[in-house]
């Protein structure tokens, strides 16, 4: 492969055998810009069973999307560029699609609305309660479904945090199915009966918007699996999740959604609530069994490969000892956001196991 990555099958071949048919190994591409893209066979050898390719960047200067369709110009057709090499292939082949954080999208009419020290603010999210939005995410979801693919994983960017919704589309949605005054102060106000029905509000908001890209992707094609992004506080901390970003535990969990991926990021856990390594290892092993009673067979939890602030390579038995922290009973296990270098130390966790 004219050495772009650091491997070779001989070696990959050394270390991986067929994982046990219990659980399956997938892993989610942070980039999509590499000269070279891992053919079947690579990952095959490397126990590898699902490939998971960005289509989109929220970059605010480059960002876009990479696969064609007739609503959004392409930045480049990456997913129709690299969609051949596993039509017909035991790998399957995923899209990673955002749905409403693109800081490139400049009209403020698209955008959404936060209510931050008394005041509003355009942010660059999308705004889930104006139709005309609904109307672009859902189309570009189902352009996407007609892609030669296996599945669409959904970014975790299918959230309306505890400030945001604030936009006329949101106000007079809550003003329709409340019978209130949409007042932003008493519907930011914790506890009040407004910030209650606020809360309800954008969990099924969220729920409604969902359910129809599910519909609408399963409608052009009845086999494509269909996965969420799932925050790491939701198995443990349901009402957190419900104020923090409008997703419902019991409603995920009744969903249609093939499956739920957890991002069980142990670095990142660690630092955004302060734990000591010991401390953070229970908290990583009671988050994945909780998430295992709420998913059951349609659980993926996602490792975390590489550092998010120095993108350096996360050690070997680090990522082991997190990997090993995984309930037996968990069936899939997805290494994020990985390149495809990172593909020996994939496979010595997965050749660890056996």
């Amino acid at each position: 492969m004219n050495g772009i990555w650091l491997y070779s099958l001989s070696f990959l071949l050394s270390v991986a055998l067929t994982a046990a048919p219990e659980r399956s190994h997938e892993i989610q591409l942070r980039n999509n810009n590499y000269p070279v893209m891992p053919d079947s066979l690579f990952l095959q050898t490397a126990g590898i069973e699902k490939i998971l390719v960005r289509v989109f960047s929220d970059d605010e200067k480059n960002g876009g999307l990479y696969f064609s369709n007739s609503m959004i110009k392409a930045v480049r057709p990456v997913l129709d560029d690299w969609a051949p090499m596993y039509v017909n292939k035991k790998v399957e082949l995923w899209a990673w699609m955002g749905v409403r954080y693109f800081s490139w999208y400049k009209d403020p009419g698209y955008l959404d609305r936060t209510w931050q020290d008394g005041q509003r603010q355009v942010i660059p999210k999308l705004d889930l309660f104006n139709p005309d939005v609904e109307a672009v995410v859902v189309g570009l979801f189902k352009q996407l479904a007609a892609k030669p693919i296996k599945g669409i994983l959904i970014q975790d960017d299918l959230v309306l945090r505890h400030d945001e919704g604030f936009s006329n589309w949101g106000k007079a949605f809550f003003t329709r199915a409340t019978g209130m005054n949409a007042d932003e102060r008493l519907m930011s106000q914790k506890g009040s009966t407004h910030n209650q029905a606020w809360k309800r509000l954008k969990c099924e908001r969220v729920m409604q918007l969902l359910g129809k890209i599910i519909q609408t992707c399963k409608a052009v094609n009845s086999q494509l699996k269909i996965g969420m992004n799932i925050h790491y506080e939701t198995p443990l901390a349901p009402g957190q999740a419900r104020a923090w970003y409008a997703h419902d535990l019991p409603a995920l969990t009744a969903s249609s959604l093939d499956y739920l991926y957890l991002m069980a990021y142990h670095r990142q856990i660690k630092k955004e609530l302060g734990l000591s390594e010991t401390a953070n290892q229970e908290y990583f092993g009671k988050m994945a069994t909780a998430a295992l009673q709420s998913f059951g067979s349609r659980l993926v939890v996602k490792l975390q490969v590489r550092d998010w602030r120095t993108a350096q390579l996360i050690p070997l038995s680090e990522l082991k000892a997190y990997y090993d922290l995984i309930p037996a009973e968990v069936e899939r296990v997805c290494f994020a956001a990985a390149d495809p270098e990172d593909l020996p130390l994939i496979a010595q966790i997965i050749n660890a196991r056996l």
